[in-house]
């Protein structure tokens, strides 16, 4: 073990998807919850350019960890699904080109809040779940300061 695994790291290569028309998530008329609403179905598949983009990481990867004196590299490929589901729902200051404003409310449907990494204009590299639940918990503030406005 100790010849073998020495000193193992591990990189990742992460990298943000340009929007395409073909990836989406709509409402599945077939599948059902247990209340009979619509499931959500996820249509996602990498572009050409998302797996160049993942390609020229891992042989930038794999230079690094030869220059670090890496005996032995192993490349785990593309890792199907592996993404953040982001930006369906972007924020900004009116319908014309956002969904929500700064509260998450949606332009065109009063109080209807959406809470969730669709918001998100662009990505980061790490897990987006942290700013997700700090914008969730911003976003209750909100509804809770202007509860009466609403009745």
């Amino acid at each position: 073990m100790r010849q073998r695994f020495p000193h193992p790291i591990r990189l990742t290569v992460m990298g943000e998807a340009l929007p395409e028309e073909t990836n989406r998530v709509e409402l599945d008329s077939e599948k059902k919850d247990s209340s009979g609403v619509a499931s959500p179905r996820v249509t996602y598949t990498y572009s050409q350019n998302s797996l160049k983009m993942l390609e020229h990481g891992a042989l930038m990867g794999c230079q690094a960890l030869e220059a670090a004196g890496a005996v032995d590299i192993l490349d785990s490929g593309v890792i199907h699904p592996a993404f953040h589901l982001m930006g369906t729902a972007r924020m900004g200051n009116g319908p014309r080109n956002s969904v929500v404003n700064a509260w998450h409310e949606a332009h065109d449907v009063k109080n209807l809040f959406v809470v969730d990494g669709s918001s998100f204009t662009t990505s980061a590299a790490v897990n987006p779940i942290s700013t997700i639940g700090a914008l969730a918990l911003r976003c209750g503030d909100g509804i809770w300061e202007r509860r009466r406005e609403c009745q």
